[in-house]
This record gives structure tokens, sequence and C-alpha cells, in this order.
């Protein structure tokens, strides 16, 4: 099976497959001319701006066969934006708790499996499978800890991050998007490490570097005998298409 994955910028990615269209946490970026025909969902993990931009709702104005599915988390969020548009209603959500699933269909023939992930900041990371296949977009879930912060709470995240991870441990995960954040200083590797201890990946696509894009090639140096199973992907420039086969 193949899918087209674009990184658009942060943690934002178009996943286009042969009758659908996945975006996540858009927040800005070009998107590239999507087929009226393909039916378009549209993922948002949580409210934070750098991973949240109203502006996604105008798409269901030129793309008619979308739908938003986002993190129970967003509701204030919505309710804030609805206010500001007054008598122009917001297209139909479905906010999705932590911890709970939906099946929601490609537009054709097959579901799609959605879990969220309890986060360990804001909102909830995504588990999907499709078609045989599995995707997992974290969102803010990630292992936060920093220099010079209390012991106590990097032992604390330690804890949220290792139990917000059990429902992924031991799962074969086709495409992962999860951050390498290099503002975390020498644990900037953790969380992706972590993932490739407990599940086995064959694509990683890093996210949430801040435009860094050298903190990938520095993983690579550094942590990446991962064997021939993982391919972590070199990000490079925002707008970048890759076509996976997986």
């Amino acid at each position: 099976m193949k899918v087209r994955v674009t990184y658009l910028c942060h943690s934002g990615f178009l996943l286009e497959w042969e009758a659908c269209y996945w975006l996540f946490d858009y927040y800005r970026g070009s998107l590239p001319e999507l087929l009226p025909e393909k039916k378009l969902l549209v993922f948002c993990s949580h409210s934070h701006g750098d991973h949240f931009n109203p502006e996604i709702f105008c798409l269901i104005k030129t793309h008619e066969k979308t739908e938003y599915i986002f993190s129970k988390e967003l509701k204030k969020a919505l309710s804030k934006e609805q206010k500001k548009r007054q008598d122009s209603p917001l297209p139909e959500v479905c906010l999705l708790p932590s911890g709970e699933d939906i099946r929601v269909s490609d537009g054709k023939e097959e579901e799609i499996f959605v879990h969220a992930l309890p986060s360990t900041d804001c909102g909830a990371g995504f588990y999907l499978e499709y078609q045989g296949k599995a995707v997992y977009h974290a969102g803010d879930l990630h292992w936060w800890i920093w220099p010079r912060e209390p012991e106590e709470d990097n032992r604390q995240m330690t804890g949220s991050y290792k139990k917000a991870m059990e429902y992924v441990k031991g799962r074969q995960l086709d495409l992962a998007f999860t951050p390498l954040d290099p503002r975390q200083e020498e644990y900037y590797d953790k969380g992706l490490t972590y993932l490739l201890e407990i599940a086995s990946v064959r694509y990683v696509f890093p996210m949430h570097f801040w435009e860094d894009f050298t903190v990938i090639p520095r993983y690579l140096r550094e942590c990446g005998g991962h064997g021939s199973e993982t391919e972590i992907v070199k990000i490079e420039k925002d707008g970048q298409s890759w076509e996976v086969c997986i």
C-alpha cells in the first residue's frame, strides 16, 4: 500500500491515501491541491496555537467532503470561536475523549479506527488503524522532561509518559509522527527512543522541532542504530512530500 505524506510545518502533516486524506494538527503551511472526490478527515490533538488554527474550518467551504475529529480538550476553544462567528455556525466536530475510540468511514467502503491516547501535556494523541495499517500521531504526548527542572517533576513526567504509552506498547506501527524537540537539550531524544524500544515502527516522522531541522541528523548520528526495520525520515523543509510504501 502507498500513502503520500506531506510535512506542512511543526506537527502538521497531510496523509493522502487512495480513498481519503488525513490532516493532522495544521496551524500553518501550504496545503497541496486536494481532489474533491476524496474525503478529508481533519484531526486536532489540542488547543495550543501551534497545533490548532481555526482557519481549518474554511476547508469545508472548498472541500465538501470534510469531517473534523478533535480531542475533547478543544471544547472550550470551539465555544470561543463560535462566539466570534456569531450567526455563522462552525461545522460539526466530533470531540473524542482520551481513552475512547470511534470508527469513521473513509468515504468509500472501508472503516478507520481512531483511538485517543491521554496526553502528557494537553489534549490527546491519536492511534489509527486503516486497511491493516497502523498510524500514530502524538500531538503533545511526549516525554517532557527538562534540564534544571525539579527532579520530582521530571520523575512524575516519566511515569505519566510511560503509562500513556502502554496503549502502543508491543504494536506494529507503520507510520509514527512524534516530537523531537531540541529545547529539551540532552533529553531531546528520550521520547522517540522510548517509542522505538516498546513498539516496532516502520517509518518515523519527527515533528515539533520548531524549525530546527538539524535535530533530525543529530538524532541519526547519536541514536540512529535502530536496525533496518525503522527509517527515521529526514525532514528538511516545510512542504516536503514522500510516497511511502507500507
